[in-house]
């Protein structure tokens, strides 16, 4: 909890300062930096691997590389800032101003102020390619309960600029649509059974074409609120002479979900007395 409390003054700042919850950029510095442990972070305070120089000093790490498909070691130039404060700021400072060939890439995570949406829009922008980044944020946030440095920090009748922009413009979800994220193993009908509603109203929300084609990492908008999007996990104890198939009937989920949510490489084999998540 330390490195929490050493990063957590700062990110409230910024939340203040450009609109992006303080929740979310704790939850990146601890996922990014290893809880600030990571050689970066201890020789440069570098939460987020940004090469350069900060203000001319920069540190040399070595780094993987790829020419022509081919990865290779080389030593790199990252920034090295004075304090945390630096790097938290030029994360906030890429979500404002975007890429060069994309000012608005990162517009939806400005004046969010839920964080699930905030997590869900990262992704979607291409922040990160690992399928599960969005969700690993959401999971560090609320197992460290962050959302409690989201209050108190922007003064709701102060004059902040990318606060009340972002108050005006439509925010990319509404308060009654929740986002989910594909796992490996779902199904379009299983998804639909979970959230009570039909796979024609979800390829509605979500202008899907061919519903057998889902993958995992995909961000779907489900009706209904956040607290059913995040229940709580369900676990079900094996009896004897259940098998997967129909286990997975049970709870309308399929048997490659199953596999996935508990690491069982053979469906064909399964402990009657063990417990196996379920949803």
């Amino acid at each position: 909890m330390s490195f929490i409390n050493e990063i957590a003054p700062h990110a409230k700042r910024i939340y203040k300062e450009d609109g992006i919850l303080a929740s979310i950029i704790i939850a990146q510095a601890i996922h990014e930096s290893n809880w600030g442990k990571s050689g970066l972070a201890q020789r440069g305070k570098n939460l987020f691997g940004i090469k350069g120089a900060y203000n001319g000093s920069s540190v040399k790490m070595p780094t993987t590389e790829f020419k022509n498909g081919n990865p290779y070691r080389v030593n790199a130039a990252f920034r090295k800032y004075p304090s945390w404060y630096e790097s938290l700021k030029d994360l906030a400072t890429l979500y404002n101003n975007g890429v060069s060939w994309d000012r608005n890439k990162y517009k939806k995570v400005i004046g969010e102020t839920n964080y699930v949406h905030a997590a869900a829009a990262i992704q979607a922008a291409g922040y990160a390619t690992d399928p599960k980044y969005a969700e690993k944020l959401i999971k560090t946030i609320e197992a460290n309960d962050l959302t409690k440095y989201d209050k108190g920090s922007v003064d709701k009748a102060e004059d902040n600029s990318s606060i009340k922009r972002a108050s005006v413009e439509k925010t990319p979800y509404s308060p009654k649509v929740s986002v989910y994220i594909v796992e490996r193993g779902d199904t379009l009908s299983g998804i639909a059974k979970r959230f009570k509603t039909s796979v024609k109203a979800l390829q509605s929300l979500n202008n899907i074409t061919n519903p057998n084609l889902i993958h995992p990492g995909l961000e779907l908008k489900v009706s209904g609120t956040v607290s059913k999007l995040m229940a709580k996990k369900e676990y079900y104890t094996i009896k004897a002479g259940d098998n997967l198939t129909k286990i997975a009937k049970k709870y309308s989920t399929s048997v490659q979900r199953l596999q996935s949510l508990n690491n069982i490489k053979n469906p064909n084999v399964i402990i009657a007395g063990k417990k196996i998540r379920v949803k």
